[in-house]
């Protein structure tokens, strides 16, 4: 990971299939950004993957658009299965979930093919119909795509793969 080891070695999940699948079954990515005055800002937004790409949609001005305009790197969290599991005594507990950490850098998609593709890819992500958007309607949706530069499975509470 670029110099960032994960201490708990024992919940790394590195197989880049299990990494997929979990990215796949996934709904929300929590995404990371900096402000334009440096100060760091997450926000939860719904998300297609494929192939090592997750596009993104949303209003077309906004604090967000701003500050990937900025600065496009960002770090993202995607987690699923997540559960919390008390002992009996309900005083100590600890959280069950399988969960991807990655970093990458966000594009705009400006043309309608590809923003046509990446709506696709997003809305097979949550099983719904797709149809293509006009090119008058393109305008007013902001598309974009994180292109993850490395990524990593967290694992806790599950079978490890």
């Amino acid at each position: 990971m670029n110099g960032r080891e994960m201490r708990r070695k024992d919940k790394l999940v590195a197989d880049v299939g299990w990494i997929e699948d979990v990215l796949r079954e996934g709904q929300i990515a929590f995404v990371a950004l900096s402000t334009l005055n440096g100060d760091p800002y997450a926000l939860p937004i719904g998300y297609g993957y494929e192939g090592g790409v997750m596009y993104f949609h949303g209003a077309a001005a906004g604090l967000k658009n701003d500050m990937i305009a900025e600065n496009p790197r960002a770090s993202f969290n995607v987690s699923v299965g997540v559960e919390l599991v008390r002992d009996k005594s309900g005083a100590e507990f600890t959280n069950k979930y399988r969960s991807v950490t990655g970093f990458g850098d966000i594009e705009e998609i400006t043309g309608l093919e590809e923003k046509n593709r990446a709506l696709s890819i997003l809305m097979r992500q949550y099983k719904g119909p797709h149809e293509d958007m006009t090119e008058e309607r393109s305008k007013r949706v902001w598309v974009a795509k994180l292109v993850i530069r490395e990524m990593t499975g967290k694992i806790s509470g599950y079978p490890k793969p």
